[in-house]
């Protein structure tokens, strides 16, 4: 019987988790607390699948066949899937590109210490693009100027800063090998974050990049924390899903305003960045809605995290089955991606995503 139970617990929150892909938090926040777990709860709907074959009570096992049926649209755009619904394409010419939240530039190194601009510097793709880029007005620190000289093998780039001080600026950057044109930022009313929008000036095409910095949910390592006391549980619980849909809401607003303007562009677009979102979520399906996924059309079989979850902020472990996808490179249809990696380096607490883009 308590198996049972179980069935029917976690097919009730994978249903859930299933439909935050379909209802924005505005209309019914639930299903966006439990699509932030959409993968372990498709996990756990497996494996109690499999143990109740092997009782007496194999037929509630259908209830969870039924369950992940109705959740096959998040499925697909959470588990990589190259081979099935992306035939490969001949097209002549290419170039790599990175995105990579640097979260704030690995507190401020000089450029010949830092880890980010050294390791740019080793892989040296042809486009670059950068959220949470800080810079520094002290010469203790990370310069403008100074990052600017560091990669100047990039003739052209784009920075545009959500906010700046006496003490520091913050904000995006784009570095490329190719001209960069039409330059304008999209600005919305949160606190960090804007998306950097640029026309690539290719050898024989244009193409609109949105480098793109969405709403986080803000939460702490004591949001994730339960007490012992049930009181102060009750609280925490209230407070994390508070943050979770007040930041839902934002993205869902910042996704529709970035959805617009891309439709209106004359070129292919690429929409690249740290979106804060995972692929089971309203916000992600706004974004995604007539673009390709770069991540689902070049690999096959992975989920693709890109930001590791750490109980503790400052340690250098990445714990297991505890990351999430929210960096994503997406692409107009008359596009294809090829090559996609996601290289576990531990510089910020987002891993760079990378992949080859032929048109």
């Amino acid at each position: 019987m308590i198996l049972i139970l179980l069935n029917i617990v976690i097919s009730a929150c994978l249903l859930a988790a299933a439909l935050s892909v379909y209802i924005p938090t505005s209309v019914l926040p639930i299903p966006t607390w439990f699509g932030v777990a959409f993968e372990w709860l498709v996990i756990a709907e497996l494996v109690i699948c499999l143990l109740l074959l092997f009782t007496k009570y194999r037929k509630w096992s259908w209830l969870s066949v039924a369950v992940l049926l109705l959740s096959i649209v998040p499925i697909v755009y959470t588990v990589s899937h190259r081979s099935l619904f992306f035939p490969k394409r001949d097209l002549p010419h290419s170039f790599t590109l990175m995105t990579y939240n640097v979260g704030r530039m690995d507190q401020g190194r000089k450029a010949e210490h830092n880890r980010v601009v050294q390791y740019i510097l080793r892989t040296q793709p042809d486009i670059v693009c950068m959220q949470e880029v800080e810079v520094f007005k002290s010469s203790k620190l990370l310069t403008l100027p100074e990052f600017r000289e560091a990669l100047s093998c990039y003739p052209y780039t784009y920075f545009d800063f959500k906010s700046y001080n006496s003490r520091h600026q913050f904000g995006a950057a784009v570095f490329s090998r190719y001209p960069l044109v039409g330059k304008h930022t999209l600005h919305y009313e949160s606190r960090g974050n804007i998306t950097c929008v640029c026309d690539i000036v290719l050898p024989t095409d244009t193409i609109r990049l949105y480098n793109t910095h969405l709403e986080s949910n803000n939460l702490k390592a004591k949001d994730l924390t339960i007490s012992h006391s049930t009181e102060q549980t009750q609280s925490t619980v209230s407070n994390t899903a508070a943050k979770l849909d007040n930041a839902a809401q934002i993205r869902v607003t910042q996704a529709k305003i970035l959805h617009s303007d891309a439709e209106r562009s004359p070129h292919p677009v690429l929409i690249v960045g740290d979106m804060n979102t995972t692929p089971a979520s309203y916000t992600y399906r706004v974004i995604q809605r007539g673009l390709r996924d770069a991540f689902l059309e070049s690999s096959d079989g992975q989920l693709g995290h890109s930001f590791v979850i750490r109980p503790n902020p400052h340690s250098k472990i990445n714990y297991p089955g505890k990351g999430v996808r929210i960096d994503y490179i997406l692409h107009s249809p008359d596009l294809s991606a090829s090559d996609f990696d996601i290289p576990h380096v531990d510089y910020s607490d987002h891993y760079p995503v990378i992949t080859t883009i032929h048109y």
